[in-house]
C-alpha cells in the first residue's frame, strides 16, 4: 500500500529545475514504464529487486538523512540523488532535511571537518540556494569539503561550489551548469482530438501556456526571464565560490558536462582523488590535534 502523495511532494516535482536533463528524460520515462515506483516513505521500488517489509507487509520507511562521524572526527553528509526541497517518493533527499542536518553538525562537539559526499544529477530550483547559503555560513565555523563521487551537475554543484575545497573520483562527470524549464505546446493534440480551449483570465499573462493552448513568442519570452533570473543566483553563488572571474564562469555555462579531470583545469575542482583519500586528508590534522591534546 502506497502513501497517498502530499502537497509538498507533489509540488517538488513542478517547476524549474537545475539538473542533468539527461538524467530527467530517463527517469520520467522508466517512470511512465512502470520500471521505477514509488515506495512507501520515498524509497524507489524496482520490479524484482525485493524489500525488507513489516509484520503488516507495508514497505518499511527508508531511513532518514543523517549524517555519521568518523573516529578522528570527520562528519560526512551523505547527498544522494536528485535534491527536492520536500522529501519525495521517488528517493532523492530534501534540502530541507540537508539544512537540518549540516546546521546539527556544526554544533556537534565530536565533528571538526564536515564533507559533503555528493552524487547527484542536480535537482529543483526550490530550496537549492538556501541549502547552498547554508553550507557557506556553516564553513565560517568549521571547515565544509565537498567531495563529487560519480555525479556532481548542476544544482549539486551549485551546493558544492560553496564549500571550502571540492574533489571529485577521476571517472566523476562535472558540469552540466544552467537551469531550464519546459513548456509544451499541446494545441495540435486538442485539435486533433475535436478538443477548443479557451482561457478567461484577468491578465495577459495568467493562464499563458494552457494545456491546449498554443505556446506563443511571449509565453517564451517571459518563460525565459523567469528561467533566467532563477539562474543569475546560481552563476553568482559558483563565481564567487569558485573565485572565477566574470567571462570564466560565463564560459563555464554551456550546459555540458566534463570528467574530472577536464573539470580541475577549468577551475571547477581543487583535486582529483579517491574518496579514501579526501576522508584521510581531513581527519589527518584532527588526529594529530587529538594526539597533541593528549600528549598536553
Amino acid at each position: 500500500m502506497l502513501p497517498e502523495p502530499t502537497y509538498d511532494c507533489f509540488r517538488s516535482h513542478l517547476g524549474v529545475w537545475a539538473i542533468q536533463p539527461s538524467f530527467l528524460q530517463e527517469s520520467l520515462a522508466a517512470i511512465r514504464s512502470g520500471l521505477w515506483r514509488p515506495r512507501a516513505g520515498g524509497a524507489p521500488a524496482l520490479p524484482g529487486v525485493p524489500t525488507p517489509t513489516d509484520v503488516s507487509g507495508e514497505g518499511l520507511m527508508p531511513p532518514p538523512l543523517a549524517y555519521f562521524v568518523t573516529p578522528e572526527g570527520v562528519g560526512i553528509l551523505p547527498l544522494h540523488g536528485p535534491s527536492m526541497k520536500a522529501r519525495s517518493k521517488y528517493g532523492g533527499y530534501s534540502t530541507v532535511d540537508a539544512r537540518r542536518q549540516l546546521r546539527a553538525m556544526a554544533t556537534d562537539e565530536r565533528v571538526g571537518a564536515i564533507l559533503l559526499h555528493i552524487d547527484s544529477p542536480g535537482g529543483h530550483v526550490a530550496g537549492t540556494k538556501e541549502l547552498a547559503d547554508d553550507v557557506a555560513a556553516v564553513d565560517r565555523q568549521k571547515p565544509v569539503h565537498a567531495y563529487l563521487e560519480d555525479t556532481g551537475a548542476s544544482a549539486a554543484y551549485w551546493i558544492a561550489s560553496q564549500a571550502r575545497t571540492i574533489a571529485a573520483n577521476a571517472m566523476a562527470m562535472v558540469g552540466s551548469l544552467g537551469t531550464f524549464t519546459v513548456l509544451y505546446d499541446l494545441s495540435k493534440m486538442a485539435e486533433m482530438e475535436g478538443v477548443r480551449v479557451h482561457v478567461v483570465s484577468t491578465g495577459d499573462r495568467k493562464g499563458a501556456a494552457a494545456p491546449g493552448m498554443p505556446v506563443t513568442d511571449d509565453d517564451l519570452v517571459e518563460a525565459k526571464r523567469l528561467v533566467d533570473g532563477f539562474d543569475g543566483f546560481f552563476r553568482a553563488a559558483v563565481r564567487d565560490g569558485r573565485e572565477l572571474a566574470a567571462k570564466d564562469a560565463s564560459a563555464l555555462w554551456t550546459g555540458g558536462l566534463w570528467m574530472a579531470g577536464e573539470a580541475k583545469g577549468l577551475g571547477l575542482l581543487d583535486r582529483v582523488e579517491a574518496l579514501d583519500a579526501s576522508v584521510e586528508r581531513l581527519a589527518a590534522p584532527l588526529r594529530a590535534r587529538a594526539a597533541k591534546a593528549r600528549l598536553a
